[in-house]
């Protein structure tokens, strides 16, 4: 490795050309992603497959590797090939390539076979083990003259000797006769022989000089290649595999029968496993880099920190303390919080007697001043003034029981995604957490409308992203209205939540100690995917940004046209008092405009007592407005019944209660006719006139209410006002949509379980229904009113026009994602209509929400609350897509501006030194691999990020720095 730190430019002069660096990303209207786009930054040629396909085969391999249409197929070949591999072959026939004979001039015989090496030579004896001395883990297998038997190369006399480069020692001391290592292909007995000379290195440092770790460091009988351990770390990592699961498998690997099985070193491999991931952890952040590393560690030194976060003194720009305050929300530190009462604990072991390795300097926070926290409010209860939320209902119940812990809380960056050092907590008792305070932050809680109340007032903002709340909470901490968040979602949490939960059932059984350590690793690798993939997910959010706020910033004006200069003036004024100060009316929540059908009821209720009280009676002691009230709710059990009839095949109970319920409605309907009588004349030959002498179930009969009868016949028909009455409840049915409200805010559930899946079923049924009230509504005041000018306000209704505009004021929907709300994966279906309707911040408005009132009268003395509404959503989205656009910019800026300074921080380590030459050329070696580590980072994300002639810049001056320079990347 050739690298040059001296030619690194001065830090200042760095800096200086950091803080003035923007993206200069070429977005154009017909960008798409392609294969060559995906962040890779090798210079190879793309190869464009033939438009002509010269073969079939490719294009079914498994069939035509099965055979079909006749045609054989390659499955007995496959098969014949792998049972001649079973025996000698050809080589069976050779003797060993040696040429030795035996005392009786007969060629040794050949009856070694290595299953590592590659070929299938068979070997003599001594030829085997000369091959392997420096193999000592392959797997041998011996031919007994009728097949091969697996044996070690321990049993045919191998001793691999520690300490000498050359293998050979002068004083060997064998080392235990049971001594087993662990590699990836089984567990191994080897006939170790350590130093016994002059040079008095310790055994375990023998072991780990030829990269094998040692179980303990006093007469270790047990090592694990440090292959191994790598493995199965980027196994757990990728899968969530368990220790157990893996080590269940080495022994497989030795033997399946589990007849000649090793005895277990299980426990043993748990202890390396801790230690070697805490002594990477250690490596990886230069603590063998600077004097007493260990000894002097602090809190949360250990973690892997997000380069596109605001650090001071690392990414920040010179003067950044004195910005404007219109740009300040660049340097916001927005912060996720959430709880996870998966991750339970059992009681098992203890702090003493199973400590963690590094607690309180990676992601968990110290273990003793936690626990005094947890003990200052053990008894408190939590009572919550919003939602009611399980978490807090299951506090200090008997789903606690057992426990050491209930589940655990993090913080992580809401934007990157990536867990912040020392906020890891365990949850002692639900929602109990230490709060961290650093720059100006906002902080996304599902339960910050509970966790805020007299907390610290230098906290600059608290908002969640859960939309379970009241409005009152939901709206004043919505991240979709929070000036300086962007486009912020605030899920991340819950999509880490969903790669952690695969651990909780390892964890569970865990001491504390080990379930620290296991829960930081993984997280440290969570952090390094995200590190090394920023490049890419900036570029995504800052293409899909830049053409929203275009996109937002051109429809917002045509809004404000729309509305007019007055309201424009009246809502902004509102929205700016109302963001400085949440105790002024805010503009987002909406005022019950039309009346509703209980308001006419007590209407008419109050017209019909004024008449008694006057001595005018009616022909009936039911009341006009009572019986079409009656007539009303008929309609509806009707729609009801015939929804349920809908639903599918029936059994034979439901078709008996169905009976019966068609049995109770006829006999309302009958006696509902008794009484119309007396109201509607000829009320008889209406229902002679339109009786064909068919069955008429009761679902649906007609009631031959005033709008079901002829206009013209309408007045001399009809007594007592029964017209005005039922035209006054159509009217209010129509401005009716609170269940719809109710659908769209509250059928959001994750359909976990099938109660949950019927409930949401139940509400889209209602919804359903409710539409249809409001058509048949609408289609009796075409007959009661004709065509007229009220049209404008109450329109047909289409199926795509029934969704709310504010039940997604407090939650963002990432169209991204796979996996939707529901938990579910998404089909192509689903993906392709969440993109059509997006999320908030794309949304476009139904015209039942923005048709409400008449624009064109200024003089109307009722503001249109649902369109201020909308105004002022449309506002809050130009404006975030504005800052999305800023904050991504800043965010690259930073990143790159963190990059280069881990470099030169990995570049000072390299000039650390001890006494031993090797061990500080060691240090160097990792020091500058990493420095080039980061610097070959930064170069790919400016290649994201940049036009082309920037990035060609950028790459020959990285390429005349770094000349001849070969690594690879360091594995997390």
């Amino acid at each position: 490795m050739k690298l040059r730190p001296e030619r690194i430019q001065d830090n200042e002069q760095t800096e200086s050309v950091m803080d003035k660096w923007e993206p200069t990303l070429d977005i154009g209207a017909d960008w798409s992603w392609g294969e060559d786009q995906r962040g890779e930054c090798d210079s190879q040629d793309i190869i464009v497959n033939s438009l002509v396909k010269r073969s079939t085969a490719s294009d079914a391999p498994l069939r035509e590797w099965m055979g079909y249409d006749g045609r054989a197929g390659y499955r007995e070949e496959f098969l014949l090939e792998d049972l001649r591999l079973e025996g000698r072959g050809d080589a069976g026939l050779l003797a060993c390539s040696c040429r030795r004979l035996d005392g009786s001039n007969y060629p040794i015989s050949s009856l070694f076979q290595c299953e590592e090496c590659f070929g299938r030579d068979i070997l003599c004896q001594e030829c085997c083990l000369d091959r392997h001395k420096r193999l000592p883990l392959h797997v041998i297998n011996k031919w007994n003259s009728r097949y091969f038997e697996r044996m070690s190369l321990k049993d045919i006399g191998l001793h691999v000797q520690l300490g000498h480069s050359d293998m050979t020692c002068a004083c060997p001391v064998g080392g235990h006769s049971e001594f087993l290592v662990l590699h990836v292909n089984g567990i191994h007995h080897v006939n170790v022989d350590f130093c016994g000379c002059d040079r008095q290195v310790y055994h375990r440092q023998q072991l780990m000089q030829c990269d094998w770790f040692p179980s303990t460091v006093h007469q270790p009988q047990t090592a694990c290649t440090c292959r191994l351990l790598e493995h199965f770390l980027l196994l757990t990592w990728s899968s969530k595999i368990s220790a157990f699961e893996y080590y269940q498998t080495l022994e497989r690997l030795t033997d399946n029968t589990g007849i000649f099985g090793p005895k277990s070193r299980y426990s043993a491999f748990l202890r390396m496993i801790r230690e070697y991931r805490h002594m990477s952890l250690l490596k990886r952040s230069g603590r063998g880099h600077v004097e007493h590393g260990i000894s002097n560690l602090q809190p949360g030194e250990l973690a892997l920190h997000c380069p596109a976060c605001p650090q001071p003194g690392v990414n920040l720009p010179r003067g950044w303390e004195t910005v404007d305050p219109s740009m300040k929300f660049l340097y916001y530190l927005i912060i996720a919080m959430d709880a996870n009462f998966r991750l339970k604990n059992r009681i098992r072991s203890s702090d003493s007697a199973d400590p963690g390795m590094h607690t309180g300097f990676a992601y968990f926070v110290a273990n003793q001043p936690y626990n005094a926290h947890v003990l200052q409010f053990a008894s408190q209860k939590d009572v919550s003034t919003c939602s009611g939320f399980s978490t807090l209902a299951h506090a200090e119940s008997k789903f606690s029981n057992g426990l050491r812990a209930t589940g655990v809380g993090l913080c992580l960056c809401a934007c990157h995604e990536f867990v912040h050092p020392k906020e890891w907590v365990i949850y002692k008792r639900a929602n109990t957490i230490i709060p961290l305070l650093l720059l100006n932050i906002v902080i996304s809680y599902n339960v910050a409308c509970q966790w805020k109340v007299n907390l610290l007032n230098r906290m600059n903002g608290i908002c969640f992203h859960a939309s379970a709340h009241d409005d009152r909470c939901a709206i004043p901490h919505s991240l979709n209205l929070m000036p300086g968040v962007g486009r912020t979602d605030g899920e991340g949490i819950e999509r880490n939540w969903a790669e952690i939960n695969r651990v909780a059932n390892s964890t569970k059984e865990m001491g504390p100690g080990a379930r620290h350590d296991t829960l930081d690793d993984h997280f440290g690798h969570h952090n390094w995917r995200k590190f090394v993939g920023l490049g890419l997910s900036l570029r995504k959010k800052l293409i899909t940004a830049v053409k929203e706020r275009d996109r937002q910033q051109a429809a917002f004006p045509e809004f404000n046209l729309a509305v007019g200069m007055a309201y424009q003036n009246q809502w902004t004024a509102m929205v700016e008092s109302w963001e400085a100060d949440k105790t002024q009316p805010n503009p987002l929540t909406t005022r019950e405009h039309g009346v509703s059908e209980a308001d006419v009821r007590a209407h008419f209720a109050e017209q019909e007592k004024a008449a008694a009280v006057d001595g005018r009676f009616h022909r009936h002691n039911m009341s006009p407005s009572v019986f079409v009230t009656w007539g009303l709710s008929l309609e509806d059990c009707q729609r009801r019944l015939r929804f349920d009839i809908i639903g599918g095949a029936l059994s034979s109970f439901q078709q008996t209660e169905l009976q019966r319920r068609r049995t109770a409605l006829l006999k309302q309907i009958n006696r509902f006719h008794s009484v119309q009588a007396t109201y509607t004349v000829d009320l008889e030959n209406l229902l002679e006139q339109n009786d064909d002498g068919s069955l008429v179930e009761a679902e649906n009969i007609i009631f031959w209410l005033p709008s079901s009868i002829s206009a013209l016949i309408q007045t001399s028909t009809c007594h007592d006002g029964i017209p005005s009455i039922e035209e006054g409840l159509r009217n209010a049915q129509c401005h009716d949509f609170h269940l719809i409200k109710h659908r769209n805010r509250d059928a959001r559930g994750q359909k976990a379980n099938t109660r949950a899946a019927s409930v949401i079923s139940h509400l889209d049924d209602k919804v359903k229904m409710i539409a249809e009230k409001y058509c048949t509504a609408h289609k009796c005041l075409i007959a009661l009113q004709g065509p007229g000018a009220w049209e404008n306000e109450l329109r047909p209704l289409d199926a795509h026009n029934v969704w709310g505009p504010s039940e997604d004021v407090g939650s963002i929907e990432n169209t991204s994602d796979i996996i939707g709300v529901n938990g579910h994966k998404r089909t192509r279906k689903q993906l392709a209509a969440a993109n059509r309707r997006l999320r908030q911040g794309f949304v476009q408005v139904s015209w039942i929400w923005t048709s409400v009132g008449v624009l064109e009268d200024n003089n109307d003395i009722n503001l249109n609350d649902a369109l201020c509404v909308e105004w002022v959503k449309a506002r809050a989205h130009a404006l975030r897509w504005n800052e999305e656009v800023l904050l991504l910019k800043e965010e690259m800026r930073r990143t790159r501006a963190y990059l280069e300074w881990k470099a030169r921080w990995w570049d000072i380590r390299a000039k650390f030194t001890v006494d031993n030459r090797p061990l500080s050329e060691g240090i160097a070696v990792y020091a500058f691999r990493q420095a080039a580590l980061q610097r070959r980072l930064s170069v790919s994300f400016l290649q994201l990020w940049s036009t082309s002639s920037t990035t060609n810049q950028a790459s020959q001056s990285i390429a005349d720095e770094d000349e001849d320079t070969v690594f690879d990347d360091e594995t997390y």
